[in-house]
Formats: structure tokens, sequence, C-alpha cells
């Protein structure tokens, strides 16, 4: 059975295994507009390393280590 976890949740966890060097951002629509329409960014000392939607941030966090099998995040 999944257990479903919050976006900002999984930000904070995010956040706080990287140091909070690296944080989960959601973009500004103008800023969507730049980067093909996606939600959300991956940022780290104001760049933007990557991009995508809600299955780029359960990605960005399974890698990280804070996300696990069991846990699905809703938006």
């Amino acid at each position: 059975m999944s257990t479903t976890v919050t976006l900002k949740a999984v930000q904070r966890r995010f956040e706080r295994s990287q140091n909070y060097r690296s944080k989960i951002c959601m973009l500004s629509p103008r800023e969507r507009q730049g980067m093909h329409g996606s939600r959300f960014g991956l940022v780290q000392d104001n760049t933007v390393l990557d991009v995508g939607d809600l299955h780029a941030v359960d990605r960005w966090c399974r890698d990280a280590g804070v996300l696990h099998q069991r846990e699905t995040v809703v938006g």
C-alpha cells in the first residue's frame, strides 16, 4: 500500500538532505514559459539544474534517498 507525502514535505526533506544547497522550487508562470511549461525546477546557487513535473520531483527525491519505495508525492 502506498503512502502519500505532500509536495511541501518532500521539498523540506530534499533541502535538508542537500544541506540547503539545492532545493526544489515551483516555477512562476513566466519562468515556465522559458522551461517548456515545466512546473518545478531543481535549483542550486540560483541556477536551474533540471526542470520537470511531479514525476521529476519524485525522481529527484528518490535519487537523493528521501522518498521511500512506498511513498508517493502529491501536489
